[in-house]
């Protein structure tokens, strides 16, 4: 791992299995007024309102309710802001943009740390530690390889990828950190599990390239949700050169059901929901959000994949259980790898450099497009953008 630690105070951070903050007074009270109504609703026993609110919440975007890590102001949120070479936004749509920053290849002195603590309750709470200098000087310049876009989790942003941001950055890669549709500092007010967010990603790599920040293609790391997304990005996009996908879902419908049973605050609002009407919800949800879930279907993009992926998973995850890697796995390209870590659950598996950093970072340098060469030993030709409906 990365060494030589930068002489300040060490960052603690918290990610996925706390409690999502709200965003000023108004959004703070937006969750209890959604509580109260669904308590109401199931105590009439209105079963059309209780899946007509949870309809809504499976494909609201996050950041109108929740505010992601870390919150703005911080020390946290100061040093990563240090750190990055470059912001922009990307309109997707009319009145939608995306917001975007870039981590340059550099030796930031990183040290990093990660851990398990177990509450009173017997859970498991991830968490890590990490320092690092974000203005490194010139003479700490390293080797530059390529270019890795990363995409973040459900209800978080592209702040909580930054561990691996610097991870890569040092490693010589140029990192670019994507707020996907509704999440972080981006717009949209609805989420569509990769129905839209595919088509969103290519036209931030058209930006990428625009920009000169990468030219001979891209590879890309996606966790939970973002890791859905790379495999649809991947699956359109032939500019992306290789991918690896940790805890990722095979069917988003079965996924929305296990992370409602599974993530601790929202199994205590809807944990004596009957399946009829969850499934009603999800059955409504796409049709509020503009989507088929047709349009999401996750296996008929990774059949549609020509490069092969690494992914992980942990076997404690009972958010996303590993059976959709696994299901994944079986069907990707000639090539593809599953790693199962017995240690970890879908949080600790987020926050994790080691020990899966450095094989991760071979499976870049085995399928990074600066080492796709021709016959001839030239440098493949670039591929043109895919065309967006």
């Amino acid at each position: 791992m990365p060494k030589n630690s930068h002489n300040g105070s060490a960052l603690e951070f918290i990610r996925e299995g706390s409690r999502p903050a709200g965003i000023g007074t108004e959004t703070k009270v937006k969750p209890r007024v959604f509580a109260l109504l669904f308590l109401v609703c199931s105590s009439l026993g209105l079963s059309g309102c209780v899946s007509g609110m949870l309809a809504r919440k499976i494909v609201e975007a996050p950041n109108r309710t929740t505010q992601p890590w870390p919150p703005k102001g911080s020390a946290t949120a100061e040093r990563i802001a240090k750190t990055y070479a470059l912001t922009f936004r990307v309109a997707v749509a009319p009145a939608t943009e995306l917001a975007v920053a870039i981590v340059e290849p550099a030796d930031y002195s990183l040290r990093y740390g990660t851990g398990i603590e177990i509450s009173a309750e017997g859970r498991r709470r991830p968490h890590y530690s990490a320092d690092w200098n974000p203005q490194p000087r010139k003479e700490q310049a390293v080797h530059r390889k390529g270019t890795i876009v990363l995409l973040h989790g459900f209800l978080m942003a592209k702040e909580s990828m930054m561990h691996w941001a610097v991870f890569f950055a040092q490693q010589g890669y140029r990192a670019v950190l994507v707020d996907l549709r509704g999440h972080g500092e981006s717009g949209g007010s609805w989420i569509t599990f990769g129905a839209t967010e595919a088509g969103d990603l290519v036209k931030v790599m058209n930006e990428i390239e625009r920009l000169g920040l990468a030219s001979d293609g891209v590879g890309v790391l996606g966790s939970s949700y973002g890791a859905v997304m790379a495999l649809h990005w991947a699956a359109r996009d032939p500019r992306v050169k290789a991918v690896v996908a940790m805890q990722p879902f095979s069917d988003p419908e079965k996924a929305v059901m296990e992370f409602a049973h599974g993530f601790p605050d929202i199994q205590k609002l809807v944990g004596g929901l009957s399946d009829a009407t969850f499934a009603a919800a999800i059955k409504r949800a796409p049709t509020l959000a503009g989507f088929k879930w047709a349009d999401a279907n996750v296996m008929e993009s990774i059949r549609r994949l020509r490069i092969p992926v690494l992914f992980y998973h942990g076997t404690r995850d009972t958010w996303v259980l590993p059976a959709h890697s696994q299901t994944l796995a079986s069907a990707a390209p000639a090539g593809s790898r599953l790693v199962l870590l017995t240690e970890d659950d879908h949080a600790s598996l987020g926050v994790r450099l080691d020990p899966i950093a450095m094989d991760v970072a071979d499976w870049f340098v085995e399928h990074d497009a600066r080492v796709l060469m021709s016959a001839g030993g030239a440098a493949a030709s670039p591929v043109a953008a895919p065309a967006i409906p």
